[in-house]
């Protein structure tokens, strides 16, 4: 049996922690990229590309011929003129599906998230549940991660709650009461309960999965903050009147600081059992406290 394995979002956040990981496993990667400026951006040697998209049904078929397992990251978090939800979360999942199912691939992972919404008010969340669905019903030999908010160096729910409160000098905004419910998981931790299912564990199952404290966004930034040797005020701005500012700022940006569907997810907590990692896959995660070493300022040089 072959020990290739395709991939879709290997150059982003958590790919570009799970290429090393595989090729030091000694899987074969066959990756999936737009163009070669997403191809430069993969420092894992010995890596295939195969230059397309998840909504390219012909490259797919191409590609998943002689495919153990697919790792199915490809998620949009924004919409844009280019990408919605619907193209790329669903159908491009739903794409892989039916190219993954005529290949007769054995295994399909695929990244879910905690709190994907049956709810169609919650675009995002419930683009991800829909995306799920499709890969329940798939008939393949599926298992499903979810993950809650991740950190670690390179991007990650911890990068952009830096962007909501960098750009201002004297304050740290936030929206809502800052009272929701995280659980964040350091991404290495992420990548390894993906090989762990790849391995053959957790077949036909959707696993929830997050760090071993659950905070409250309040207690997140507060953290980030000190890492990064940042003394700001927070402020606390109701939801009511965050949605026209985030209006206008969709409005008048292409990467504002904050999106409606991202406003929206911010009133939703994020968390399962404090023991999920240990009691799913057998080992402990990394505690927030001892993952925020790489936000740090570095050292002033005499």
């Amino acid at each position: 049996m072959t020990n290739r394995v395709f991939v879709t979002g290997g150059s982003g956040f958590v790919g570009r922690h799970l290429l090393p990981r595989l090729a030091e496993n000694g899987f074969k990667i066959r990756l999936l990229v737009m163009n070669e400026t997403e191809a430069n951006r993969v420092k894992t040697p010995g890596v295939e590309f195969v230059y397309g998209t998840v909504n390219d049904l012909p490259v797919l078929m191409d590609s998943l011929k002689d495919v153990f397992a697919i790792i199915h990251l490809v998620a949009i978090l924004r919409e844009n003129k280019n990408a919605t939800f619907a193209e790329v979360n669903i159908e491009g999942t739903k794409n892989i599906l039916a190219a993954a199912t005529e290949n007769g691939v054995k295994r399909f992972i695929h990244m879910g998230i905690l709190g994907a919404s049956a709810d169609p008010r919650f675009t995002y969340l419930h683009s991800k549940y829909l995306a799920e669905e499709a890969v329940r019903h798939s008939g393949l030999g599926y298992s499903i991660l979810k993950p809650s908010v991740m950190f670690g160096p390179g991007a990650g729910f911890i990068n952009a709650l830096i962007r909501s409160f960098k750009p201002y000098p004297f304050i740290a905004p936030v929206a809502g009461n800052g009272k929701t419910r995280l659980q964040p998981i350091w991404v290495e931790d992420v990548v390894s309960c993906l090989l762990k299912m790849l391995e053959g564990e957790k077949i036909h199952q959707s696993v929830q999965i997050g760090g071993p404290q659950i905070f409250t966004y309040d207690q997140v930034l507060s953290a980030v903050m000190q890492a990064m040797r940042i003394k700001k005020p927070r402020l606390h701005v109701p939801v009511g009147l965050m949605r026209p500012l985030v209006w206008l700022m969709e409005r008048a940006s292409s990467n504002p600081p904050i999106t409606m569907p991202e406003l929206k997810a911010l009133s939703v907590d994020n968390i399962t059992v404090e023991d999920a990692v240990k009691r799913e896959f057998g080992f402990d995660p990394k505690p927030l406290s001892e993952g925020l070493d790489y936000l740090k300022p570095a050292p002033a040089v005499p």
